[in-house]
């Protein structure tokens, strides 16, 4: 036992002199359209029942603070991930159990300092801060994105007890391609786990990966808004033969009569063209969940393989994970090795749990004997694929038709990380995509919104081929969400005359079919017209590939203006007047905004009530817009009452235009 403590004395040196670096507790890959976040030592974040704290698998992915209302919650299929680990002591006794799945902050578990703590964190960092290897502009052999993170045993952690830190270091990689729309719904995970400074090997190891998986959290919080998160309606699929699992929004068990596969929810607008509610259906979590193994280490018999797989449910309040009733260490070595003795653990896929309860999905890997000073790697991907947001708006596709478009996802994700990892971590990759910038057009009385981008990307070489091959570039437009629903509005060939200004070396295209006022996303998507054979294996032929839409859009919406007048307010008109219930805009949070139209450059806007009481004073001045847009939210905070206001507009020159406006909410 001696020489055991010395050595890892020489831990505690080794860890101190790298935490000089910046101290990370999350990461977030957040590009492409699968966002996900990986804690220093466990993925999302650690687990507070259930409760969505971070993105964990978001597809698609968006910022909450990009949207100006509530839609109900985030797309998240996820809650957390990582494994669990044990090992026997040359003994024979179970050495300790470590949480890197669930709660790393439980049992002094993992930090990034302290003596209390029985595993201290070296690295947890982006390989690429600023993005230097999107479209593999650094390193063709390698991912887009790449995080790197290390955990391993505190030598200067000591307590009596039964639950000793297990002589090992954990090296994490995440990998993902974000650019590409080919690639962009999945990433690699690759784990090392490391026998440190130890004389003997590290015998009897065994490692449980396991995920709470709440395909989505959006969904769950819209349909089940009196339960708590966690969605219980998950459906899953075991196939062992391919060490994968998917799961899906099923239908909720416990709820007879309503069939709430993939969250169907009804969301109300009102349009005052027609004075009417419109209802739009919306099929709120289509996507399918994929977990895969790509590479186990031989076990102590020399086999590759999954030891044991079970789903588990959690309570339905206060879970406390698949561990909750395995309480004593040689329990807890006995789940690690047969994962059927977790609580409320079940292994057949049509268990009467399955649909009914929050889901875990749970991997043994092992036994493992680790000799001294060396290693076994796990590699697995995640992933998320279905039918896009486009396609579930509007009652466009049956439940059937999205079970099969999930299904045939799975298959074609499954399919394509294998691809990757044989291939050494390495895709066929599209063109960069533009920079691009959207502006409104500026001849008066004219509407539209220019999109210009320069032909910078036509130069840049595939990183395989090595030769550019850039042919054309595709817009779209959403003008609801900052995920969509897209729409392709052009599509520009390399060079076209119609688009392309030599001088400028620059393309310019026109979305004139807009409305004054309304909000749109945009995205510039570059394509090519693929390759007989690539570079990397000339066995395989390179489809025509197109980059990610997500990966280059606009983050907030443009909104449609006209050109400022010359000086004149005397045409200054309200929309809409009357105001009644609401403005019509399709942007969520944008019910409320009346509009003053065919302002100058730059005028001060007074609202008074009948009574001449001073409500709001609006000073525009935008060089680029003649529209001045009220939110209805007076100076003092509050929003105003129905009733008839009076406006009094004061441009450079002192003159003045009064009119009026009803508002009826």
């Amino acid at each position: 036992m001696k020489n055991y403590f010395i050595s890892l004395t020489c831990v505690v040196f080794v860890i101190t002199g790298i935490n000089a670096q910046e101290r990370n507790f999350r990461v977030t890959l957040d590009r492409g359209r699968l966002w996900h976040t990986f804690y220093h030592s466990q993925e999302c974040e650690p687990v507070s029942d259930w409760r969505r704290v971070t993105y964990g698998l978001d597809w698609p992915g968006f910022n909450a603070e990009e949207v100006r209302q509530s839609i109900g919650g985030s797309n998240s299929y996820l809650v957390s991930g990582g494994f669990y680990l044990t090992a026997k002591t040359d003994s024979g006794t179970v050495w300790g159990w470590a949480d890197f799945a669930r709660n790393v902050n439980s049992n002094n578990m993992v930090a990034w300092e302290g003596d209390n703590f029985r595993y201290l964190v070296s690295k947890h960092e982006k390989r690429w801060k600023n993005g230097e290897n999107y479209w593999l502009a650094a390193n063709p052999n390698e991912a887009e994105e790449i995080i790197d993170s290390e955990w391993g045993i505190n030598g200067a952690w000591f307590l009596p007890d039964d639950n000793q830190a297990i002589p090992a270091t954990v090296k994490r990689t995440v990998r993902q391609w974000s650019g590409s729309r080919a690639d962009e719904d999945y990433l690699i995970v690759e784990y090392t786990v490391t026998n440190f400074l130890r004389r003997d090997p590290l015998n009897g190891v065994y490692l449980m990966f396991s995920w709470a998986l709440s395909p989505n959290h959006r969904g769950w919080r819209l349909t089940n808004p009196n339960l708590t998160d966690g969605a219980r309606n998950t459906i899953g699929k075991w196939q062992p033969d391919e060490w994968l699992i998917s799961t899906y929004a099923g239908d909720y068990t416990s709820s007879p009569g309503i069939d709430e596969t993939f969250d169907p929810y009804d969301f109300v607008t009102y349009d005052p063209v027609n004075d009417r509610n419109v209802i739009t259906n919306e099929f709120v979590a289509p996507g399918f969940v994929g977990i895969k193994f790509l590479e186990i280490p031989a076990d102590t018999n020399g086999v590759s393989k999954i030891n044991g797989f079970a789903w588990s449910t959690g309570a339905p309040s206060q879970d406390s994970g698949p561990f909750e009733n395995v309480l004593g260490l040689d329990d807890k070595y006995d789940a690690m090795a047969d994962p059927s003795l977790l609580t409320r653990a079940f292994t057949n896929d049509s268990d009467p749990q399955m649909g009914d309860g929050r889901l875990y999905a749970n991997f043994s890997l092992g036994p493992f004997n680790i000799p001294r000073r060396d290693s076994i790697k796990i590699v697995l991907a995640e992933f998320v694929g279905g039918v896009p947001f486009e396609k579930t708006r509007g009652n466009q596709l049956s439940v059937a038709e999205i079970k099969a478009a999930g299904d045939s996802a799975v298959q074609y994700l499954s399919d394509r990380v294998s691809f990757n990892y044989e291939n050494n971590y390495r895709v066929p990759m599209p063109p960069p995509a533009p920079d691009f910038s959207v502006t409104p057009v500026t001849v008066a009385g004219e509407l539209g919104n220019i999109i210009r981008f320069s032909n910078a990307p036509e130069l840049v070489p595939d990183p395989h081929q090595g030769v550019a091959d850039l042919a054309g570039y595709r817009i779209y437009r959403s003008s609801f969400l900052p995920f969509g629903p897209w729409e392709q509005i052009a599509e520009i060939p390399k060079g076209d005359p119609q688009f392309f200004n030599s001088d400028s070396q620059a393309y310019g295209f026109t979305d004139d079919n807009v409305a004054l006022g309304f909000g749109y996303y945009y995205a510039v998507t570059s394509f090519d017209t693929g390759h007989d054979a690539w570079a990397i294996n000339p066995a395989v032929a390179v489809p025509p590939l197109e980059s990610s839409i997500f990966a280059n859009r606009s983050k907030t919406s443009f909104q449609t203006t006209l050109s400022p007048s010359q000086s004149d307010i005397s045409n200054v008109q309200v929309v809409p007047n009357p105001f009644y219930r609401s403005s019509g805009f399709s942007e969520p949070g944008r019910e409320r905004d009346i509009q003053f139209v065919f302002l100058p450059q730059r005028c001060t806007i007074r609202i008074l009530t009948v009574r001449g009481d001073l409500v709001k004073t609006i000073r525009h001045d935008n060089p680029n817009s003649g529209v001045a847009v009220w939110n209805q939210i007076s100076d003092f905070g509050q929003y105003v009452k129905s009733g008839m206001y009076f406006y009094v507009i004061e441009n450079d020159n002192g003159d003045v235009e009064r009119g009026k406006f009803a508002i009826v909410n």
